[in-house]
């Protein structure tokens, strides 16, 4: 049954990922359109800024998951209920805090924003803030329920909750935006949900799992285990903030909610090819940790380290290549002309972020030799200088310069300083894993420059003509690296389920 549940808990994980690259989409283009730009840009500004609240968990989610796992293992049914009971106090304490931070932004949105924002945009951002304050606190009690779910390994309900999610706020936003009721009733939706996830989530972790939290002599020692467990994944929050959110939030300051819109655009792209990524690598931790236990020489870890990262190269080249000759066409089409520089603001990003993208098996490497405190001091510094040079840059160059700050920092941090540190401490073979990269280069750069150059004379400016352009170049790069970069192994990747489905239509 076990085994059940992870396979179709990995089936609907990829189709979660699946729905949530494609609604958006079909999604975005109806939403920006009846938003407009400023409210669009009001709306994810207001995001931005109630983001920085859920960084008041802590990173105790996966916590949750370690301790539930670790009593479930040990048989111990008591000391199970009462570290949940522990945790449920803590995030309802912790949400307590999330509605003051709340108040007080909402207070002090004027001050904040009084070069950016119009007056009636600080009257709106004001009561965006409050009700996504009041969302986000909601949200953090029912993460508790989500992660016992994932505890007890009940992964097809987990994820079918998630995939309802993903559908369901969308449509509903679709309805309260043709009724009118623009950001502020999405932002109501968005509430509404949180509070139909509770009885779900929690209703099952009663009915089902037969959990009863218990609160009376709570495991309050643990309280100092769990934070220094959990202190390296608050860091990483905290980096993703300052790189992604903080970035809007200057634009906001300095700018305009125009600009914030433009650049949220550009930035879409990045968390698609990011869940394309990292569709490959997630599954590998324990395996790696498994060799990391039998003693891998660094020779082995090499190898894995290249195989993965070629194979994840095949994927995102394809998509960054085909983005680099498409995006342009794609977005006036998809988002409207007044979008176009969000284009460029995508391309300077993308571009660097390719590099832990093909890369993020070395994640999985050092963080099983618990090697990883490294690399988040390393991101939390290179984080906070582009956050410095974004507030710098942004009044000259606005929204690209905030993009171009993001994309030099993930050069110098992802790029140059954990090569080094993956070849130097890590001891695997940098200069051979670039080396194979590079030649696999070849393909995608010609299939650029064949490409611009055709654009130059015929834009494909129609959805069939994107489409049938787009089909055309993924066959064209398909073959081409099959015959002159893949090597054996990775042909057998393609080959092997390929030629299975046709044994079965020959029977």
């Amino acid at each position: 049954m076990k085994v059940n549940q992870l396979r179709a808990g990995v089936v609907m994980t990829y189709l979660n990922i699946g729905l949530g690259s494609l609604i958006p989409i079909f999604y975005t283009p109806i939403m920006l359109r009846i938003l407009g730009q400023s409210e669009y840009g009001l709306y994810s500004l207001a995001n931005s800024v109630v983001g920085y609240l859920s960084l008041l968990t802590f990173g105790l989610g996966s916590t949750i998951v370690r301790y539930v796992a670790k009593y479930r293992a040990e048989g111990d049914k008591e000391g199970e209920e009462k570290v949940i009971g522990l945790f449920i106090l803590m995030y309802s304490f912790l949400a307590i805090f999330v509605l003051i931070g709340g108040a007080i932004i909402s207070g002090n949105v004027e001050a904040i924003f009084h070069r950016g924002l119009t007056d009636s945009e600080i009257t709106k951002m004001a009561i965006l803030v409050q009700i996504m304050a009041f969302n986000t606190a909601i949200s953090f009690p029912i993460s508790v329920f989500g992660s016992i779910i994932m505890a007890h390994e009940k992964y097809i309900y987990r994820q079918a909750v998630n995939i309802l999610s993903t559908v369901a706020v969308p449509c509903a936003n679709l309805v309260v935006l043709y009724l009118g009721y623009g950001s502020i009733g999405m932002s109501i939706v968005s509430t509404g949900l949180q509070f139909l996830m509770l009885p779900l989530n929690a209703g099952y972790c009663f009915k089902i799992l037969g959990i009863r939290p218990q609160f009376r002599k709570l495991p309050i020692k643990l309280i100092k285990e769990i934070t220094r467990f959990s202190i390296f994944v608050f860091i990483g929050s905290i980096v993703d903030m300052l790189f992604w959110a903080t970035d809007k939030v200057i634009l906001g300051m300095i700018t305009s909610t125009a600009v914030v819109a433009v650049y949220n655009i550009g930035v879409t792209f990045n968390s698609m090819m990011t869940n394309i990524s990292t569709a490959f690598s997630g599954v590998l931790m324990p395996k790696i940790t498994g060799m990391i236990t039998k003693k891998a020489t660094p020779k082995e870890l090499t190898e894995i380290f290249i195989r993965v990262g070629r194979l994840q190269y095949l994927i995102i080249a394809l998509a960054l290549s085909g983005f680099i000759v498409f995006g342009r066409d794609f977005i006036l089409l998809w988002a409207g002309p007044e979008y176009k520089e969000a284009y460029f603001i995508a391309i300077v990003t993308l571009i660097p972020l390719a590099i832990p993208l093909i890369q993020n098996t070395g994640l999985s490497i050092v963080t099983a030799q618990n090697k990883h405190q490294f690399r988040s001091i390393v991101y939390l510094i290179i984080a906070i200088v582009n956050v410095v040079s974004t507030y710098i840059v942004v009044p000259f160059l606005g929204g690209f310069g905030a993009a171009l700050c993001s994309a030099i920092s993930y050069v110098i941090g992802q790029g140059i300083i954990m090569n080094i540190y993956y070849y130097k401490i890590t001891k695997l073979n940098i200069p051979l894993f670039w080396k194979n990269i590079i030649s696999m280069s070849v393909i995608p750069i010609i299939m650029i420059m064949i490409s611009l150059f055709i654009t130059q004379f015929s834009p494909f400016n129609s959805w069939f003509k994107l489409i049938i352009a787009i089909i055309i170049y993924t066959l064209i790069y398909s073959a081409g690296m099959y015959i002159f970069s893949m090597n054996a192994y990775e042909r057998d990747v393609i080959r092997q389920p390929l030629q299975r489905v046709l044994n079965k239509f020959k029977r």
